[in-house]
């Protein structure tokens, strides 16, 4: 686990589930919220073939391939971590509550949002959590797949932490 040895190493985190997944072998697999079609079935099938390789699926638990990456861990009998970018008490995107749910119960949801900090402030800066959340998964993971990402995208974001201290496949 590279927490400690991240770029902006993580001092605090907040956890629900099962936290010995963190000691597995474990890749990110992060993309767009709006993805293409052919996006959608090439993370379908990587995520496949890293359960079938025994890794452990990262992902945001995000709208589009976070969502789908979830599932299909879930639906091969893999092991998956959601690191979200709210406190563990809030769900965004909200058509996630029983998949963040499921995640929790039977996986493990990390956060590093505290709940005091995220209620008081204007909602507005609650939005740079995300990248945060990015920086995270890349300190918790061997290598982040991007299947696809726009100019935008804070799958970028993702990108840049994890080359810093990881492998990074596109």
């Amino acid at each position: 686990m590279q927490l400690r040895d991240a770029v902006h190493p993580v001092a605090l985190l907040y956890y629900k589930g099962w936290w010995d997944l963190v000691n597995s072998r474990s890749v990110a697999v992060v993309s767009s919220r709006k993805p293409s079609l052919e996006g959608l079935s090439r993370a379908r099938r990587l995520v496949r073939e890293l359960v079938a390789d025994d890794f452990t699926v990262v992902s945001g638990l995000a709208a589009g391939i976070d969502r789908v990456v979830h599932e299909t861990v879930i639906e091969e009998d893999g092991r998956t971590i959601a690191v979200i970018g709210t406190p563990l008490s809030h769900v965004y995107p909200k058509e996630n509550i029983s998949l963040q749910y499921h995640i929790a119960t039977h996986f493990l949801v990390v956060s590093q949002v505290p709940l005091i900090r995220y209620e008081s402030q204007d909602y507005r800066l609650n939005r740079f959590f995300f990248p945060e959340r990015n920086a995270t998964m890349s300190a918790l993971t061997e290598a982040t797949i991007i299947v696809e990402a726009g100019e935008k995208s804070g799958t970028l974001i993702q990108a840049r932490a994890a080359a810093k201290t990881q492998a990074v496949c596109t």
